[in-house]
């Protein structure tokens, strides 16, 4: 597990220590006193490793010999294919939780050497991308053909600690600014094509009702729709509370005009007031996290809607962490099987949900929901 000891990858280590599938979990951090702290922490089965990823020599060394690798280390731009290239040169399975365009599409085109070396990769196995995609292949299921196909995620305010204002600026916000200011890759037209983020929509999800959301740089839309022919459009949009999403097209449009670079533009955002809780203005009226499918069922037109009744809590490092361990004990268990890189479609939906909900908060009464996906199925009437 690259980057082993950080906020994802530490929760996604805790879930494969207590695995019986797994005889040894490397936990490899270039912060090696981290590393060593949580394999004590997690048992026998866990052993610290100090690894640097970008020495090529030492990363090569540290796959040698094992089975699968989890790239949780980034900017996946600069460790995604390094990892990637380096699994496919000692035939390594590989998963990560890359949620950036950009290297998802470099680590596609790699697809063809890691059939040759044998192995399954699979990139952006977290919450979104990762339970988004899934969402997805069981709205698309429902349909006889596709059209479109959406994933949306929530945005939400920050808590100041987030941000040292003083020194620099949280990966996370600068990634999320990164993916509301520069050109984004959507699929149009039936096809990838070149999009301005932060362009408003209004869409209705069955029994939801209708609600603006907001157009997002993510990898969905580079796989989802290869899933499926016939897709004409899929894009990654945001819900969010109004004024937090004021606060981010004001900050955003301070970074096209040359006044902020993203550094400065996480910071200025993280200190606008109003943008947490209520002084944010009404949460949306749309599902936390959820995908949405228009298309043809019976010769009728249907919107087909999917979100999870059952995940692990809320933070960002068990909504990404969980996920990726949850996939890691399916490849073990063979059930992720298919040589070649892929994003998360390639994993069976339903078993995939069935086991995250063993991760998941258990109700008031102490037992876990029996239903663990929701999918609404409404005709397009209009």
């Amino acid at each position: 597990m690259t980057g082993g000891a950080g906020e994802m990858g530490a929760h996604a280590c805790r879930v494969l220590a207590d695995a019986e599938e797994i005889a040894e979990v490397l936990v490899a951090d270039r912060n090696e006193q981290a590393a060593k702290a949580l394999a004590d922490k997690l048992g026998p089965r866990a052993t610290p490793l100090a690894l640097d990823i970008s020495d090529p020599d030492g990363l090569a060394d540290a796959l040698a010999d094992i089975d699968v690798v989890l790239n949780t280390t980034g900017p996946f731009y600069r460790f995604g294919p390094l990892v990637l290239r380096a699994a496919i040169a000692t035939r390594t399975h590989y998963l990560d939780i890359c949620d950036d365009f950009e290297p998802t599409l470099e680590m596609l085109e790699l697809d063809a050497e890691a059939r040759e070396a044998g192995i399954t990769a699979v990139i952006g196995v977290g919450a979104s991308p990762g339970i988004s995609n899934l969402l997805g292949v069981l709205a698309m299921d429902e349909c006889d053909e596709v059209e479109t196909v959406y994933t949306s995620w929530r945005a939400s305010g920050f808590q100041r600690a987030e941000v040292d204002t003083s020194v620099t600026s949280s990966a996370a916000i600068e990634h999320w600014i990164h993916n509301c200011t520069a050109t984004i890759k959507v699929w149009r037209d039936g096809g990838l094509a070149d999009a301005r983020p932060l362009e408003e929509r209004t869409i209705s999800y069955p029994g939801w009702g209708e609600a603006p959301v907001w157009v997002c740089g993510h990898p969905e839309p580079l796989t989802l729709p290869r899933t499926r022919s016939g897709v004409r459009e899929s894009l990654n949009l945001m819900t969010s509370r109004p004024r937090l999403m004021e606060a981010v097209i004001r900050t955003a449009d301070r970074v096209r005009s040359g006044e902020l670079d993203v550094a400065a533009a996480s910071r200025a955002l993280v200190l606008e007031p109003s943008t947490m809780g209520s002084a944010a203005g009404p949460a949306p009226s749309l599902p936390v996290l959820f995908a949405l499918a228009e298309g043809t069922k019976n010769g009728k037109r249907v919107r087909v809607g999917a979100r999870p009744l059952v995940v692990p809590d809320d933070s960002m490092g068990t909504m990404t962490g969980i996920p990726l361990a949850v996939a890691t004990l399916m490849t073990a268990r063979g059930q992720v099987d298919k040589p070649g890189v892929h994003g998360p479609e390639v994993i069976p939906a339903r078993t995939f949900f069935d086991n995250l909900a063993q991760h998941a908060r258990l109700d008031p009464d102490g037992e876990r929901p029996t239903e663990v996906v929701e999918v609404a199925v409404e005709e397009i009437t209009a």
